[in-house]
């Protein structure tokens, strides 16, 4: 074999990889939990009564989520927060009490092995023959469900019990507990609906009192540099909190979902437990829910865009996490290409392919339109686009303004079920120390 010489031009490629390929191995998700496997199964029966199915009758035009919580952040520019020797601690003392700790006893997939293996009954192991007999695989692995524990955070979002976490909190949960603050007593807690794909939850408990919210916040706001505060359970450390840094936006984290979210990269403190716990600015809003860090670093962690969760909400009440098919290849559109196809402008995602048979076939989508708008959001950005759909479902009805040939025009479609051909099945890679990585 003749091997070949990597070229100067492509040198920053294969460093790139390489890079993708160490990082994409220490990303954990930030739940305590001694579950080796079964985390990318559902081990649990819709049936089970942990599930709140109060509202899974009803379809997304019967509902309209935006009272479930409080919104801030919405203008662009606001007064800068003046900072002091005791800012953070206002903010954690005016925020502390909308924080929660979640613990659940779950189902859980184990594994064992059932078999010998010739080294088993060697009297002592033989050079190069026992090398080969630990690579065949003569024992038989047989998985078997067993009750295991987890703890993680959230935050509460309605005074009326709605929390927010992250869906690997209380995957396979049989029963959830959420402590407040005071930690005087733990309410019982019900799953309203949960989302593997950008791995959000919306729970439920039945309080005996007002309950203390958080705001949510604008996490498109957010800039690099900007100061966080973190808040979570860490190992058990009730409503530990952590400061830092906005380190990056719009991160397509290795490891996670490399799909369909963008991620907040940021150095405050998230550790094993603080999963589903709030990433505040400084205003006290939501910008994203702490979901990941990297194992084999320090202070590099991940938060889910609270934005993106503001489009999941829909779903999450109603349990339906079935995402619609449209059936386009697109990408970002260039400067080059905007020239070439006369468009004056350089934002919009430009369509490269169009499946047969598909819902943009049939409203009228061809390869090379340049969509500007979807459902009057003027598309700025590719991540954006990809945001949108991930909140769509199959039968909703949606509004594209394209550029075709000088033109500008608008398209209706409604959007279909994913052929099962072209489903996105979701997986979750396992970690060796009963930690694991959400994996789309």
């Amino acid at each position: 074999m003749k091997i070949m010489p990597v070229q100067p031009q492509h040198a920053q490629y294969f460093l790139g990889i390489i890079a993708l390929a160490i990082l994409s191995v220490s990303l954990i998700s930030c739940t305590v939990s001694h579950s080796p496997r079964g985390m990318e199964k559902s081990l649990v029966s819709e049936e089970h009564p942990i599930f709140d199915t109060r509202f899974h009758d009803l379809s997304f035009h019967d509902i309209d989520t935006r009272g479930l919580w409080i919104e801030r952040g919405i203008l662009a520019t606001r007064e800068n927060i003046v900072i002091h020797n005791n800012t953070f601690a206002e903010l954690v003392e005016d925020t502390r009490n909308a924080v929660v700790n979640i613990y659940t006893s779950r189902i859980e997939e184990k594994e064992m092995k059932f078999g010998i293996s010739p080294n088993d009954i060697l009297l002592f192991r033989i050079p190069i023959i026992s090398d080969i007999f630990d690579i065949i695989p003569f024992k038989i692995p047989i998985p078997y469900n067993t009750k295991g524990v987890s703890l993680g955070s959230g935050f509460i979002i309605s005074e009326h019990g709605y929390i927010l976490t992250n869906a690997h909190v209380i995957n396979n949960a049989t029963d959830i507990r959420v402590v407040l603050s005071l930690g005087l007593r733990d309410y019982p807690a019900k799953i309203v609906g949960a989302d593997r794909m950008t791995d959000t939850a919306l729970i439920k408990i039945e309080p005996d009192h007002f309950l203390s919210v958080l705001p949510l916040g604008n996490s498109d706001n957010l800039r690099v540099g900007e100061m966080v505060l973190a808040m979570g359970n860490p190992f058990g450390l009730r409503h530990s909190a952590t400061s830092g840094i906005v380190s990056a936006t719009e991160r397509i984290s290795p490891g996670l979902n490399q799909k369909l979210v963008d991620f907040i990269q940021t150095d405050s403190a998230i550790n094993p437990g603080s999963s589903g716990g709030p990433l505040l600015n400084l205003y006290g809003e939501v910008v994203g829910i702490n979901t990941a860090m990297v194992s084999q670093a320090q202070s590099i962690g991940f938060a889910l865009p609270i934005n993106t969760v503001k489009e999941v909400m829909p779903m999450l009440v109603l349990g339906q996490t079935e995402r619609g098919w449209f059936g386009v290849k697109a990408v970002p559109l260039t400067a080059g290409k905007a020239t070439e196809l006369k468009y004056p402008d350089e934002e919009g995602i430009l369509v490269l392919e169009v499946e047969k048979g598909s819902p943009a076939e049939k409203g009228g989508v061809r390869p090379g339109d340049i969509i500007v708008e979807l459902n009057d959001v003027s598309l700025k950005g590719f991540l954006l686009f990809r945001r949108k759909l991930i909140g769509l479902a199959p039968g909703q009805e949606i509004h594209l303004k394209v550029f075709r040939e000088g033109e500008t025009m608008d398209i209706i479609s409604f959007l279909g079920k994913r052929p099962p051909e072209k489903q996105l099945k979701p997986r979750l890679r396992i970690k060796d120390k009963g930690d694991f990585v959400p994996h789309e």
